[in-house]
């Protein structure tokens, strides 16, 4: 059978050479139930199927594919004009019930119950932007393989570590959104680059939500000389967005729905 999902023939997350591993497998670099087709290469089978398996022996057993499309798929309902007192029959989802009367999101009691639950979920969530990130780089520059990039592959394929997750905050009753059935896409473009290069950030915005996530080395030594001054820049008067956070917790997110229905 051809190997027909490769380039370099080394898999960006374990190192792993066509030698070693097969990339036979089509390895969809975004969760394609976010409506999203596009198919990467130099992932190997053995890695892509992790990303899209639940796993018993980790803390949280769904798989980080899975956690990921859960919360894009919850905040696309929540910003759907069509909400109305029947919703909450439509609405399913794994993790979280919504209670239309009361304009709230909460995670199911049996997870809320579970010690620990809402930090390993949101770790795994953060996984899944990592993920997303590396996997689109390599698919538009084919540079994923750069040895900066060492900590997001320990990070999202073995768990190693934790790398920051910043959210942009919206102000509540304002969201400025993309169509929402649209195909998500990510620039890697010259000025993308530079950013990258000189800061070591990348800025993703996914279905309404603002994120910033710390590419490599360099962004730790540059929150006050870059970030801080983008994101004031963005809020600007603080119509749109009013506030930068780093997420500890899934609850952080602008699942805040007052104003919504």
């Amino acid at each position: 059978m051809t190997e027909l999902y490769k380039k370099k023939g080394i898999c960006i997350w374990c190192s792993r050479s066509s030698n070693e591993t097969s990339f036979l497998t089509k390895p969809h670099t975004i969760p394609k139930k976010l409506n999203a087709h596009k198919i990467g290469f130099d992932i190997c089978d053995q890695c892509n199927k992790y990303f899209g398996s639940d796993n018993n022996e980790e803390k949280i057993k769904y798989s980080i594919d899975k956690i990921t499309k859960e919360i894009f798929n919850v905040h696309r309902f929540l910003l759907s004009n069509k909400k109305d007192s029947n919703s909450w029959k439509k609405f399913k989802s794994q993790f979280f019930n919504y209670y239309h009367s009361k304009n709230a999101l909460k995670i199911k009691i049996d997870y809320r119950k579970n010690i620990g639950f809402e930090e390993a979920f949101t770790k795994k969530f953060k996984r899944g932007i990592y993920n997303i990130f590396l996997q689109e780089y390599h698919r538009n520059t084919e540079n994923g393989l750069d040895a900066q990039f060492d900590e997001i592959r320990n990070f999202v394929r073995y768990d190693i570590g934790d790398l920051p997750l910043y959210h942009l905050k919206n102000r509540t009753g304002i969201r400025l959104t993309e169509d929402l059935d649209m195909p998500l896409e990510f620039s890697f473009n010259q000025h993308v680059q530079s950013i990258i290069d000189r800061y070591g950030f990348y800025h993703m915005t996914l279905k309404g939500l603002n994120f910033f996530i710390a590419v490599n080395q360099k962004a730790f030594e540059n929150i006050d000389n870059y970030l801080i001054p983008e994101c004031k820049y963005l809020m600007g008067s603080g119509f749109v967005f009013n506030k930068l956070i780093e997420i500890k917790k899934i609850s952080q997110i602008d699942f805040t729905i007052q104003d919504w229905s």
